[in-house]
């Protein structure tokens, strides 16, 4: 196993640590930890950095294998040889992904890249994941939720550590920049992979990396810490607001779903996020077009409208007495 330069020479390894001072359960529990290991810099980084913590025998490494590109093989058979090196175990995750018509090519793999993660790393017994997210991809993160009109949810970006189905994803890399990842690994002469995919102007994270970020850079030169800022505070924000969705809910509660009367005593703002929340709960997606109708109808209900109707990917919403209620879609 390579030895970091002393900690202050790793970047990976400093904020490994003391990423660790702030969840104790990590550094504390027993059980092993995985980490999802592309092969790339970051990744990378963040394997030897838990290797200098950890040692090989509580880690377990986890490559996902999209075959998405024509090097995939390559790629799965350089994190082999990698972990083999370094006397630990590695598990290659074979993912398809099914995008149709109409879908993002991004956002579905990076669903299955984080179905496979998270029940490969359930299974092996561990609590924690890892994920090589850096301060480079955080600023992406927020700039892609900013294109797409997000609110303040969606501007949080990435969170440092979450629970997803009982187990903890973390990112211990958000206060690091790509540029100093690398310069550790090559001052180490230590190898990583280039994604191709990282260059490809197809990708609209790609083209934010390559042609926004060096302008915001030229007029903002603390742009990493600067969006860092801003993404910390919409997760603060966002997180005000579904506490206060939380307590709307719970008053608007009833046997079947939600009570209609309740709903219609809240602000706009209020009921759009109760019934975003009560969704999310359900496990159902929806849009800020669907929200918007289904407040409208909400709201023609005390004028006496008897219909009301919105139909989602996985659901029904409908009125039932006064009740609004979730209908499964019929077989």
């Amino acid at each position: 196993m390579p030895a970091a330069q002393g900690s202050q020479a790793d970047p990976a390894l400093v904020a490994l640590r003391s990423f660790v001072r702030r969840h104790a359960a990590l550094g504390a529990a027993p059980a092993p930890v995985a980490i999802a290991f592309s092969g790339g810099a970051d990744s990378t980084a963040l394997l030897l950095a838990a290797l200098q913590r950890w040692g090989p025998a509580r880690l377990r490494a986890l490559h996902v294998h999209h075959g998405l590109q024509s090097g995939a093989d390559a790629f799965a058979d350089h994190v082999r040889k990698r972990c083999a090196a370094w006397n630990m175990p590695c598990t290659v995750l074979p993912v398809q992904v099914q995008a149709q018509r109409g879908d993002s090519l991004e956002d579905k793999a990076r669903d299955a890249r984080y179905r496979a993660l998270g029940e490969a790393a359930r299974g092996l017994g561990c609590d924690w994941l890892l994920l090589g997210h850096q301060a480079d991809d955080q600023a992406e993160s927020l700039l892609l939720a900013l294109l797409r009109g997000a609110g303040p949810k969606g501007l949080a970006a990435m969170p440092e550590a979450t629970q997803r189905d009982g187990l903890w994803l973390g990112r211990p890399l958000l206060a690091c920049s790509a540029e100093a990842l690398r310069q550790s690994l090559d001052a180490r002469a230590l190898p990583y992979l280039r994604d191709p995919m990282n260059h490809d102007p197809a990708f609209r994270r790609s083209r934010i990396r390559h042609e926004l970020l060096p302008v915001i850079a030229r007029l903002e030169p603390a742009w990493r810490s600067t969006l860092a800022r801003s993404a910390a505070l919409c997760a603060h924000a966002a997180a005000s607001i579904e506490e206060m969705a939380a307590l709307d809910l719970a008053r608007c509660a009833a046997p079947d779903g939600l009570g209609l009367g309740a709903l219609r005593e809240l602000s706009d703002a209020r009921l759009g996020e109760v019934l975003r929340l009560w969704l999310r709960q359900a496990g159902l997606r929806s849009n800020h077009g669907q929200i918007d109708n289904l407040r409208r109808q909400v709201r023609a209900t005390a004028r006496g409208a008897m219909g009301l109707q919105v139909r989602l990917e996985a659901a029904t919403l409908e009125r039932r007495g006064g009740c609004l209620v979730r209908v499964a879609p019929a077989d």
